[in-house]
């Protein structure tokens, strides 16, 4: 009985941390802030896919992106 409660405690626990739901990634660009929602997305997916990044403007200047993944 033990182990089988044991068994139904950690599936609920993984099923909950690989929760599939709508998450929201902020990107701020020279103060100017744009939000793209991620739909039906693990928390995992949500981060791999919401990184900052910073780019070349081709005239000896560049501009960083500042992306956070909102609680």
């Amino acid at each position: 009985m033990k182990k089988l409660s044991l068994t139904i405690i950690a599936i609920v626990c993984i099923t909950f941390v690989a929760c599939k739901k709508d998450r929201v990634c902020t990107c701020t660009v020279s103060g100017v802030s744009d939000k793209t929602t991620l739909i039906k997305v693990t928390k995992r997916q949500a981060k791999a896919n919401c990184v900052s990044s910073s780019y070349d403007n081709g005239n000896g200047t560049s501009t960083k992106e500042d992306c956070e993944l909102s609680k």
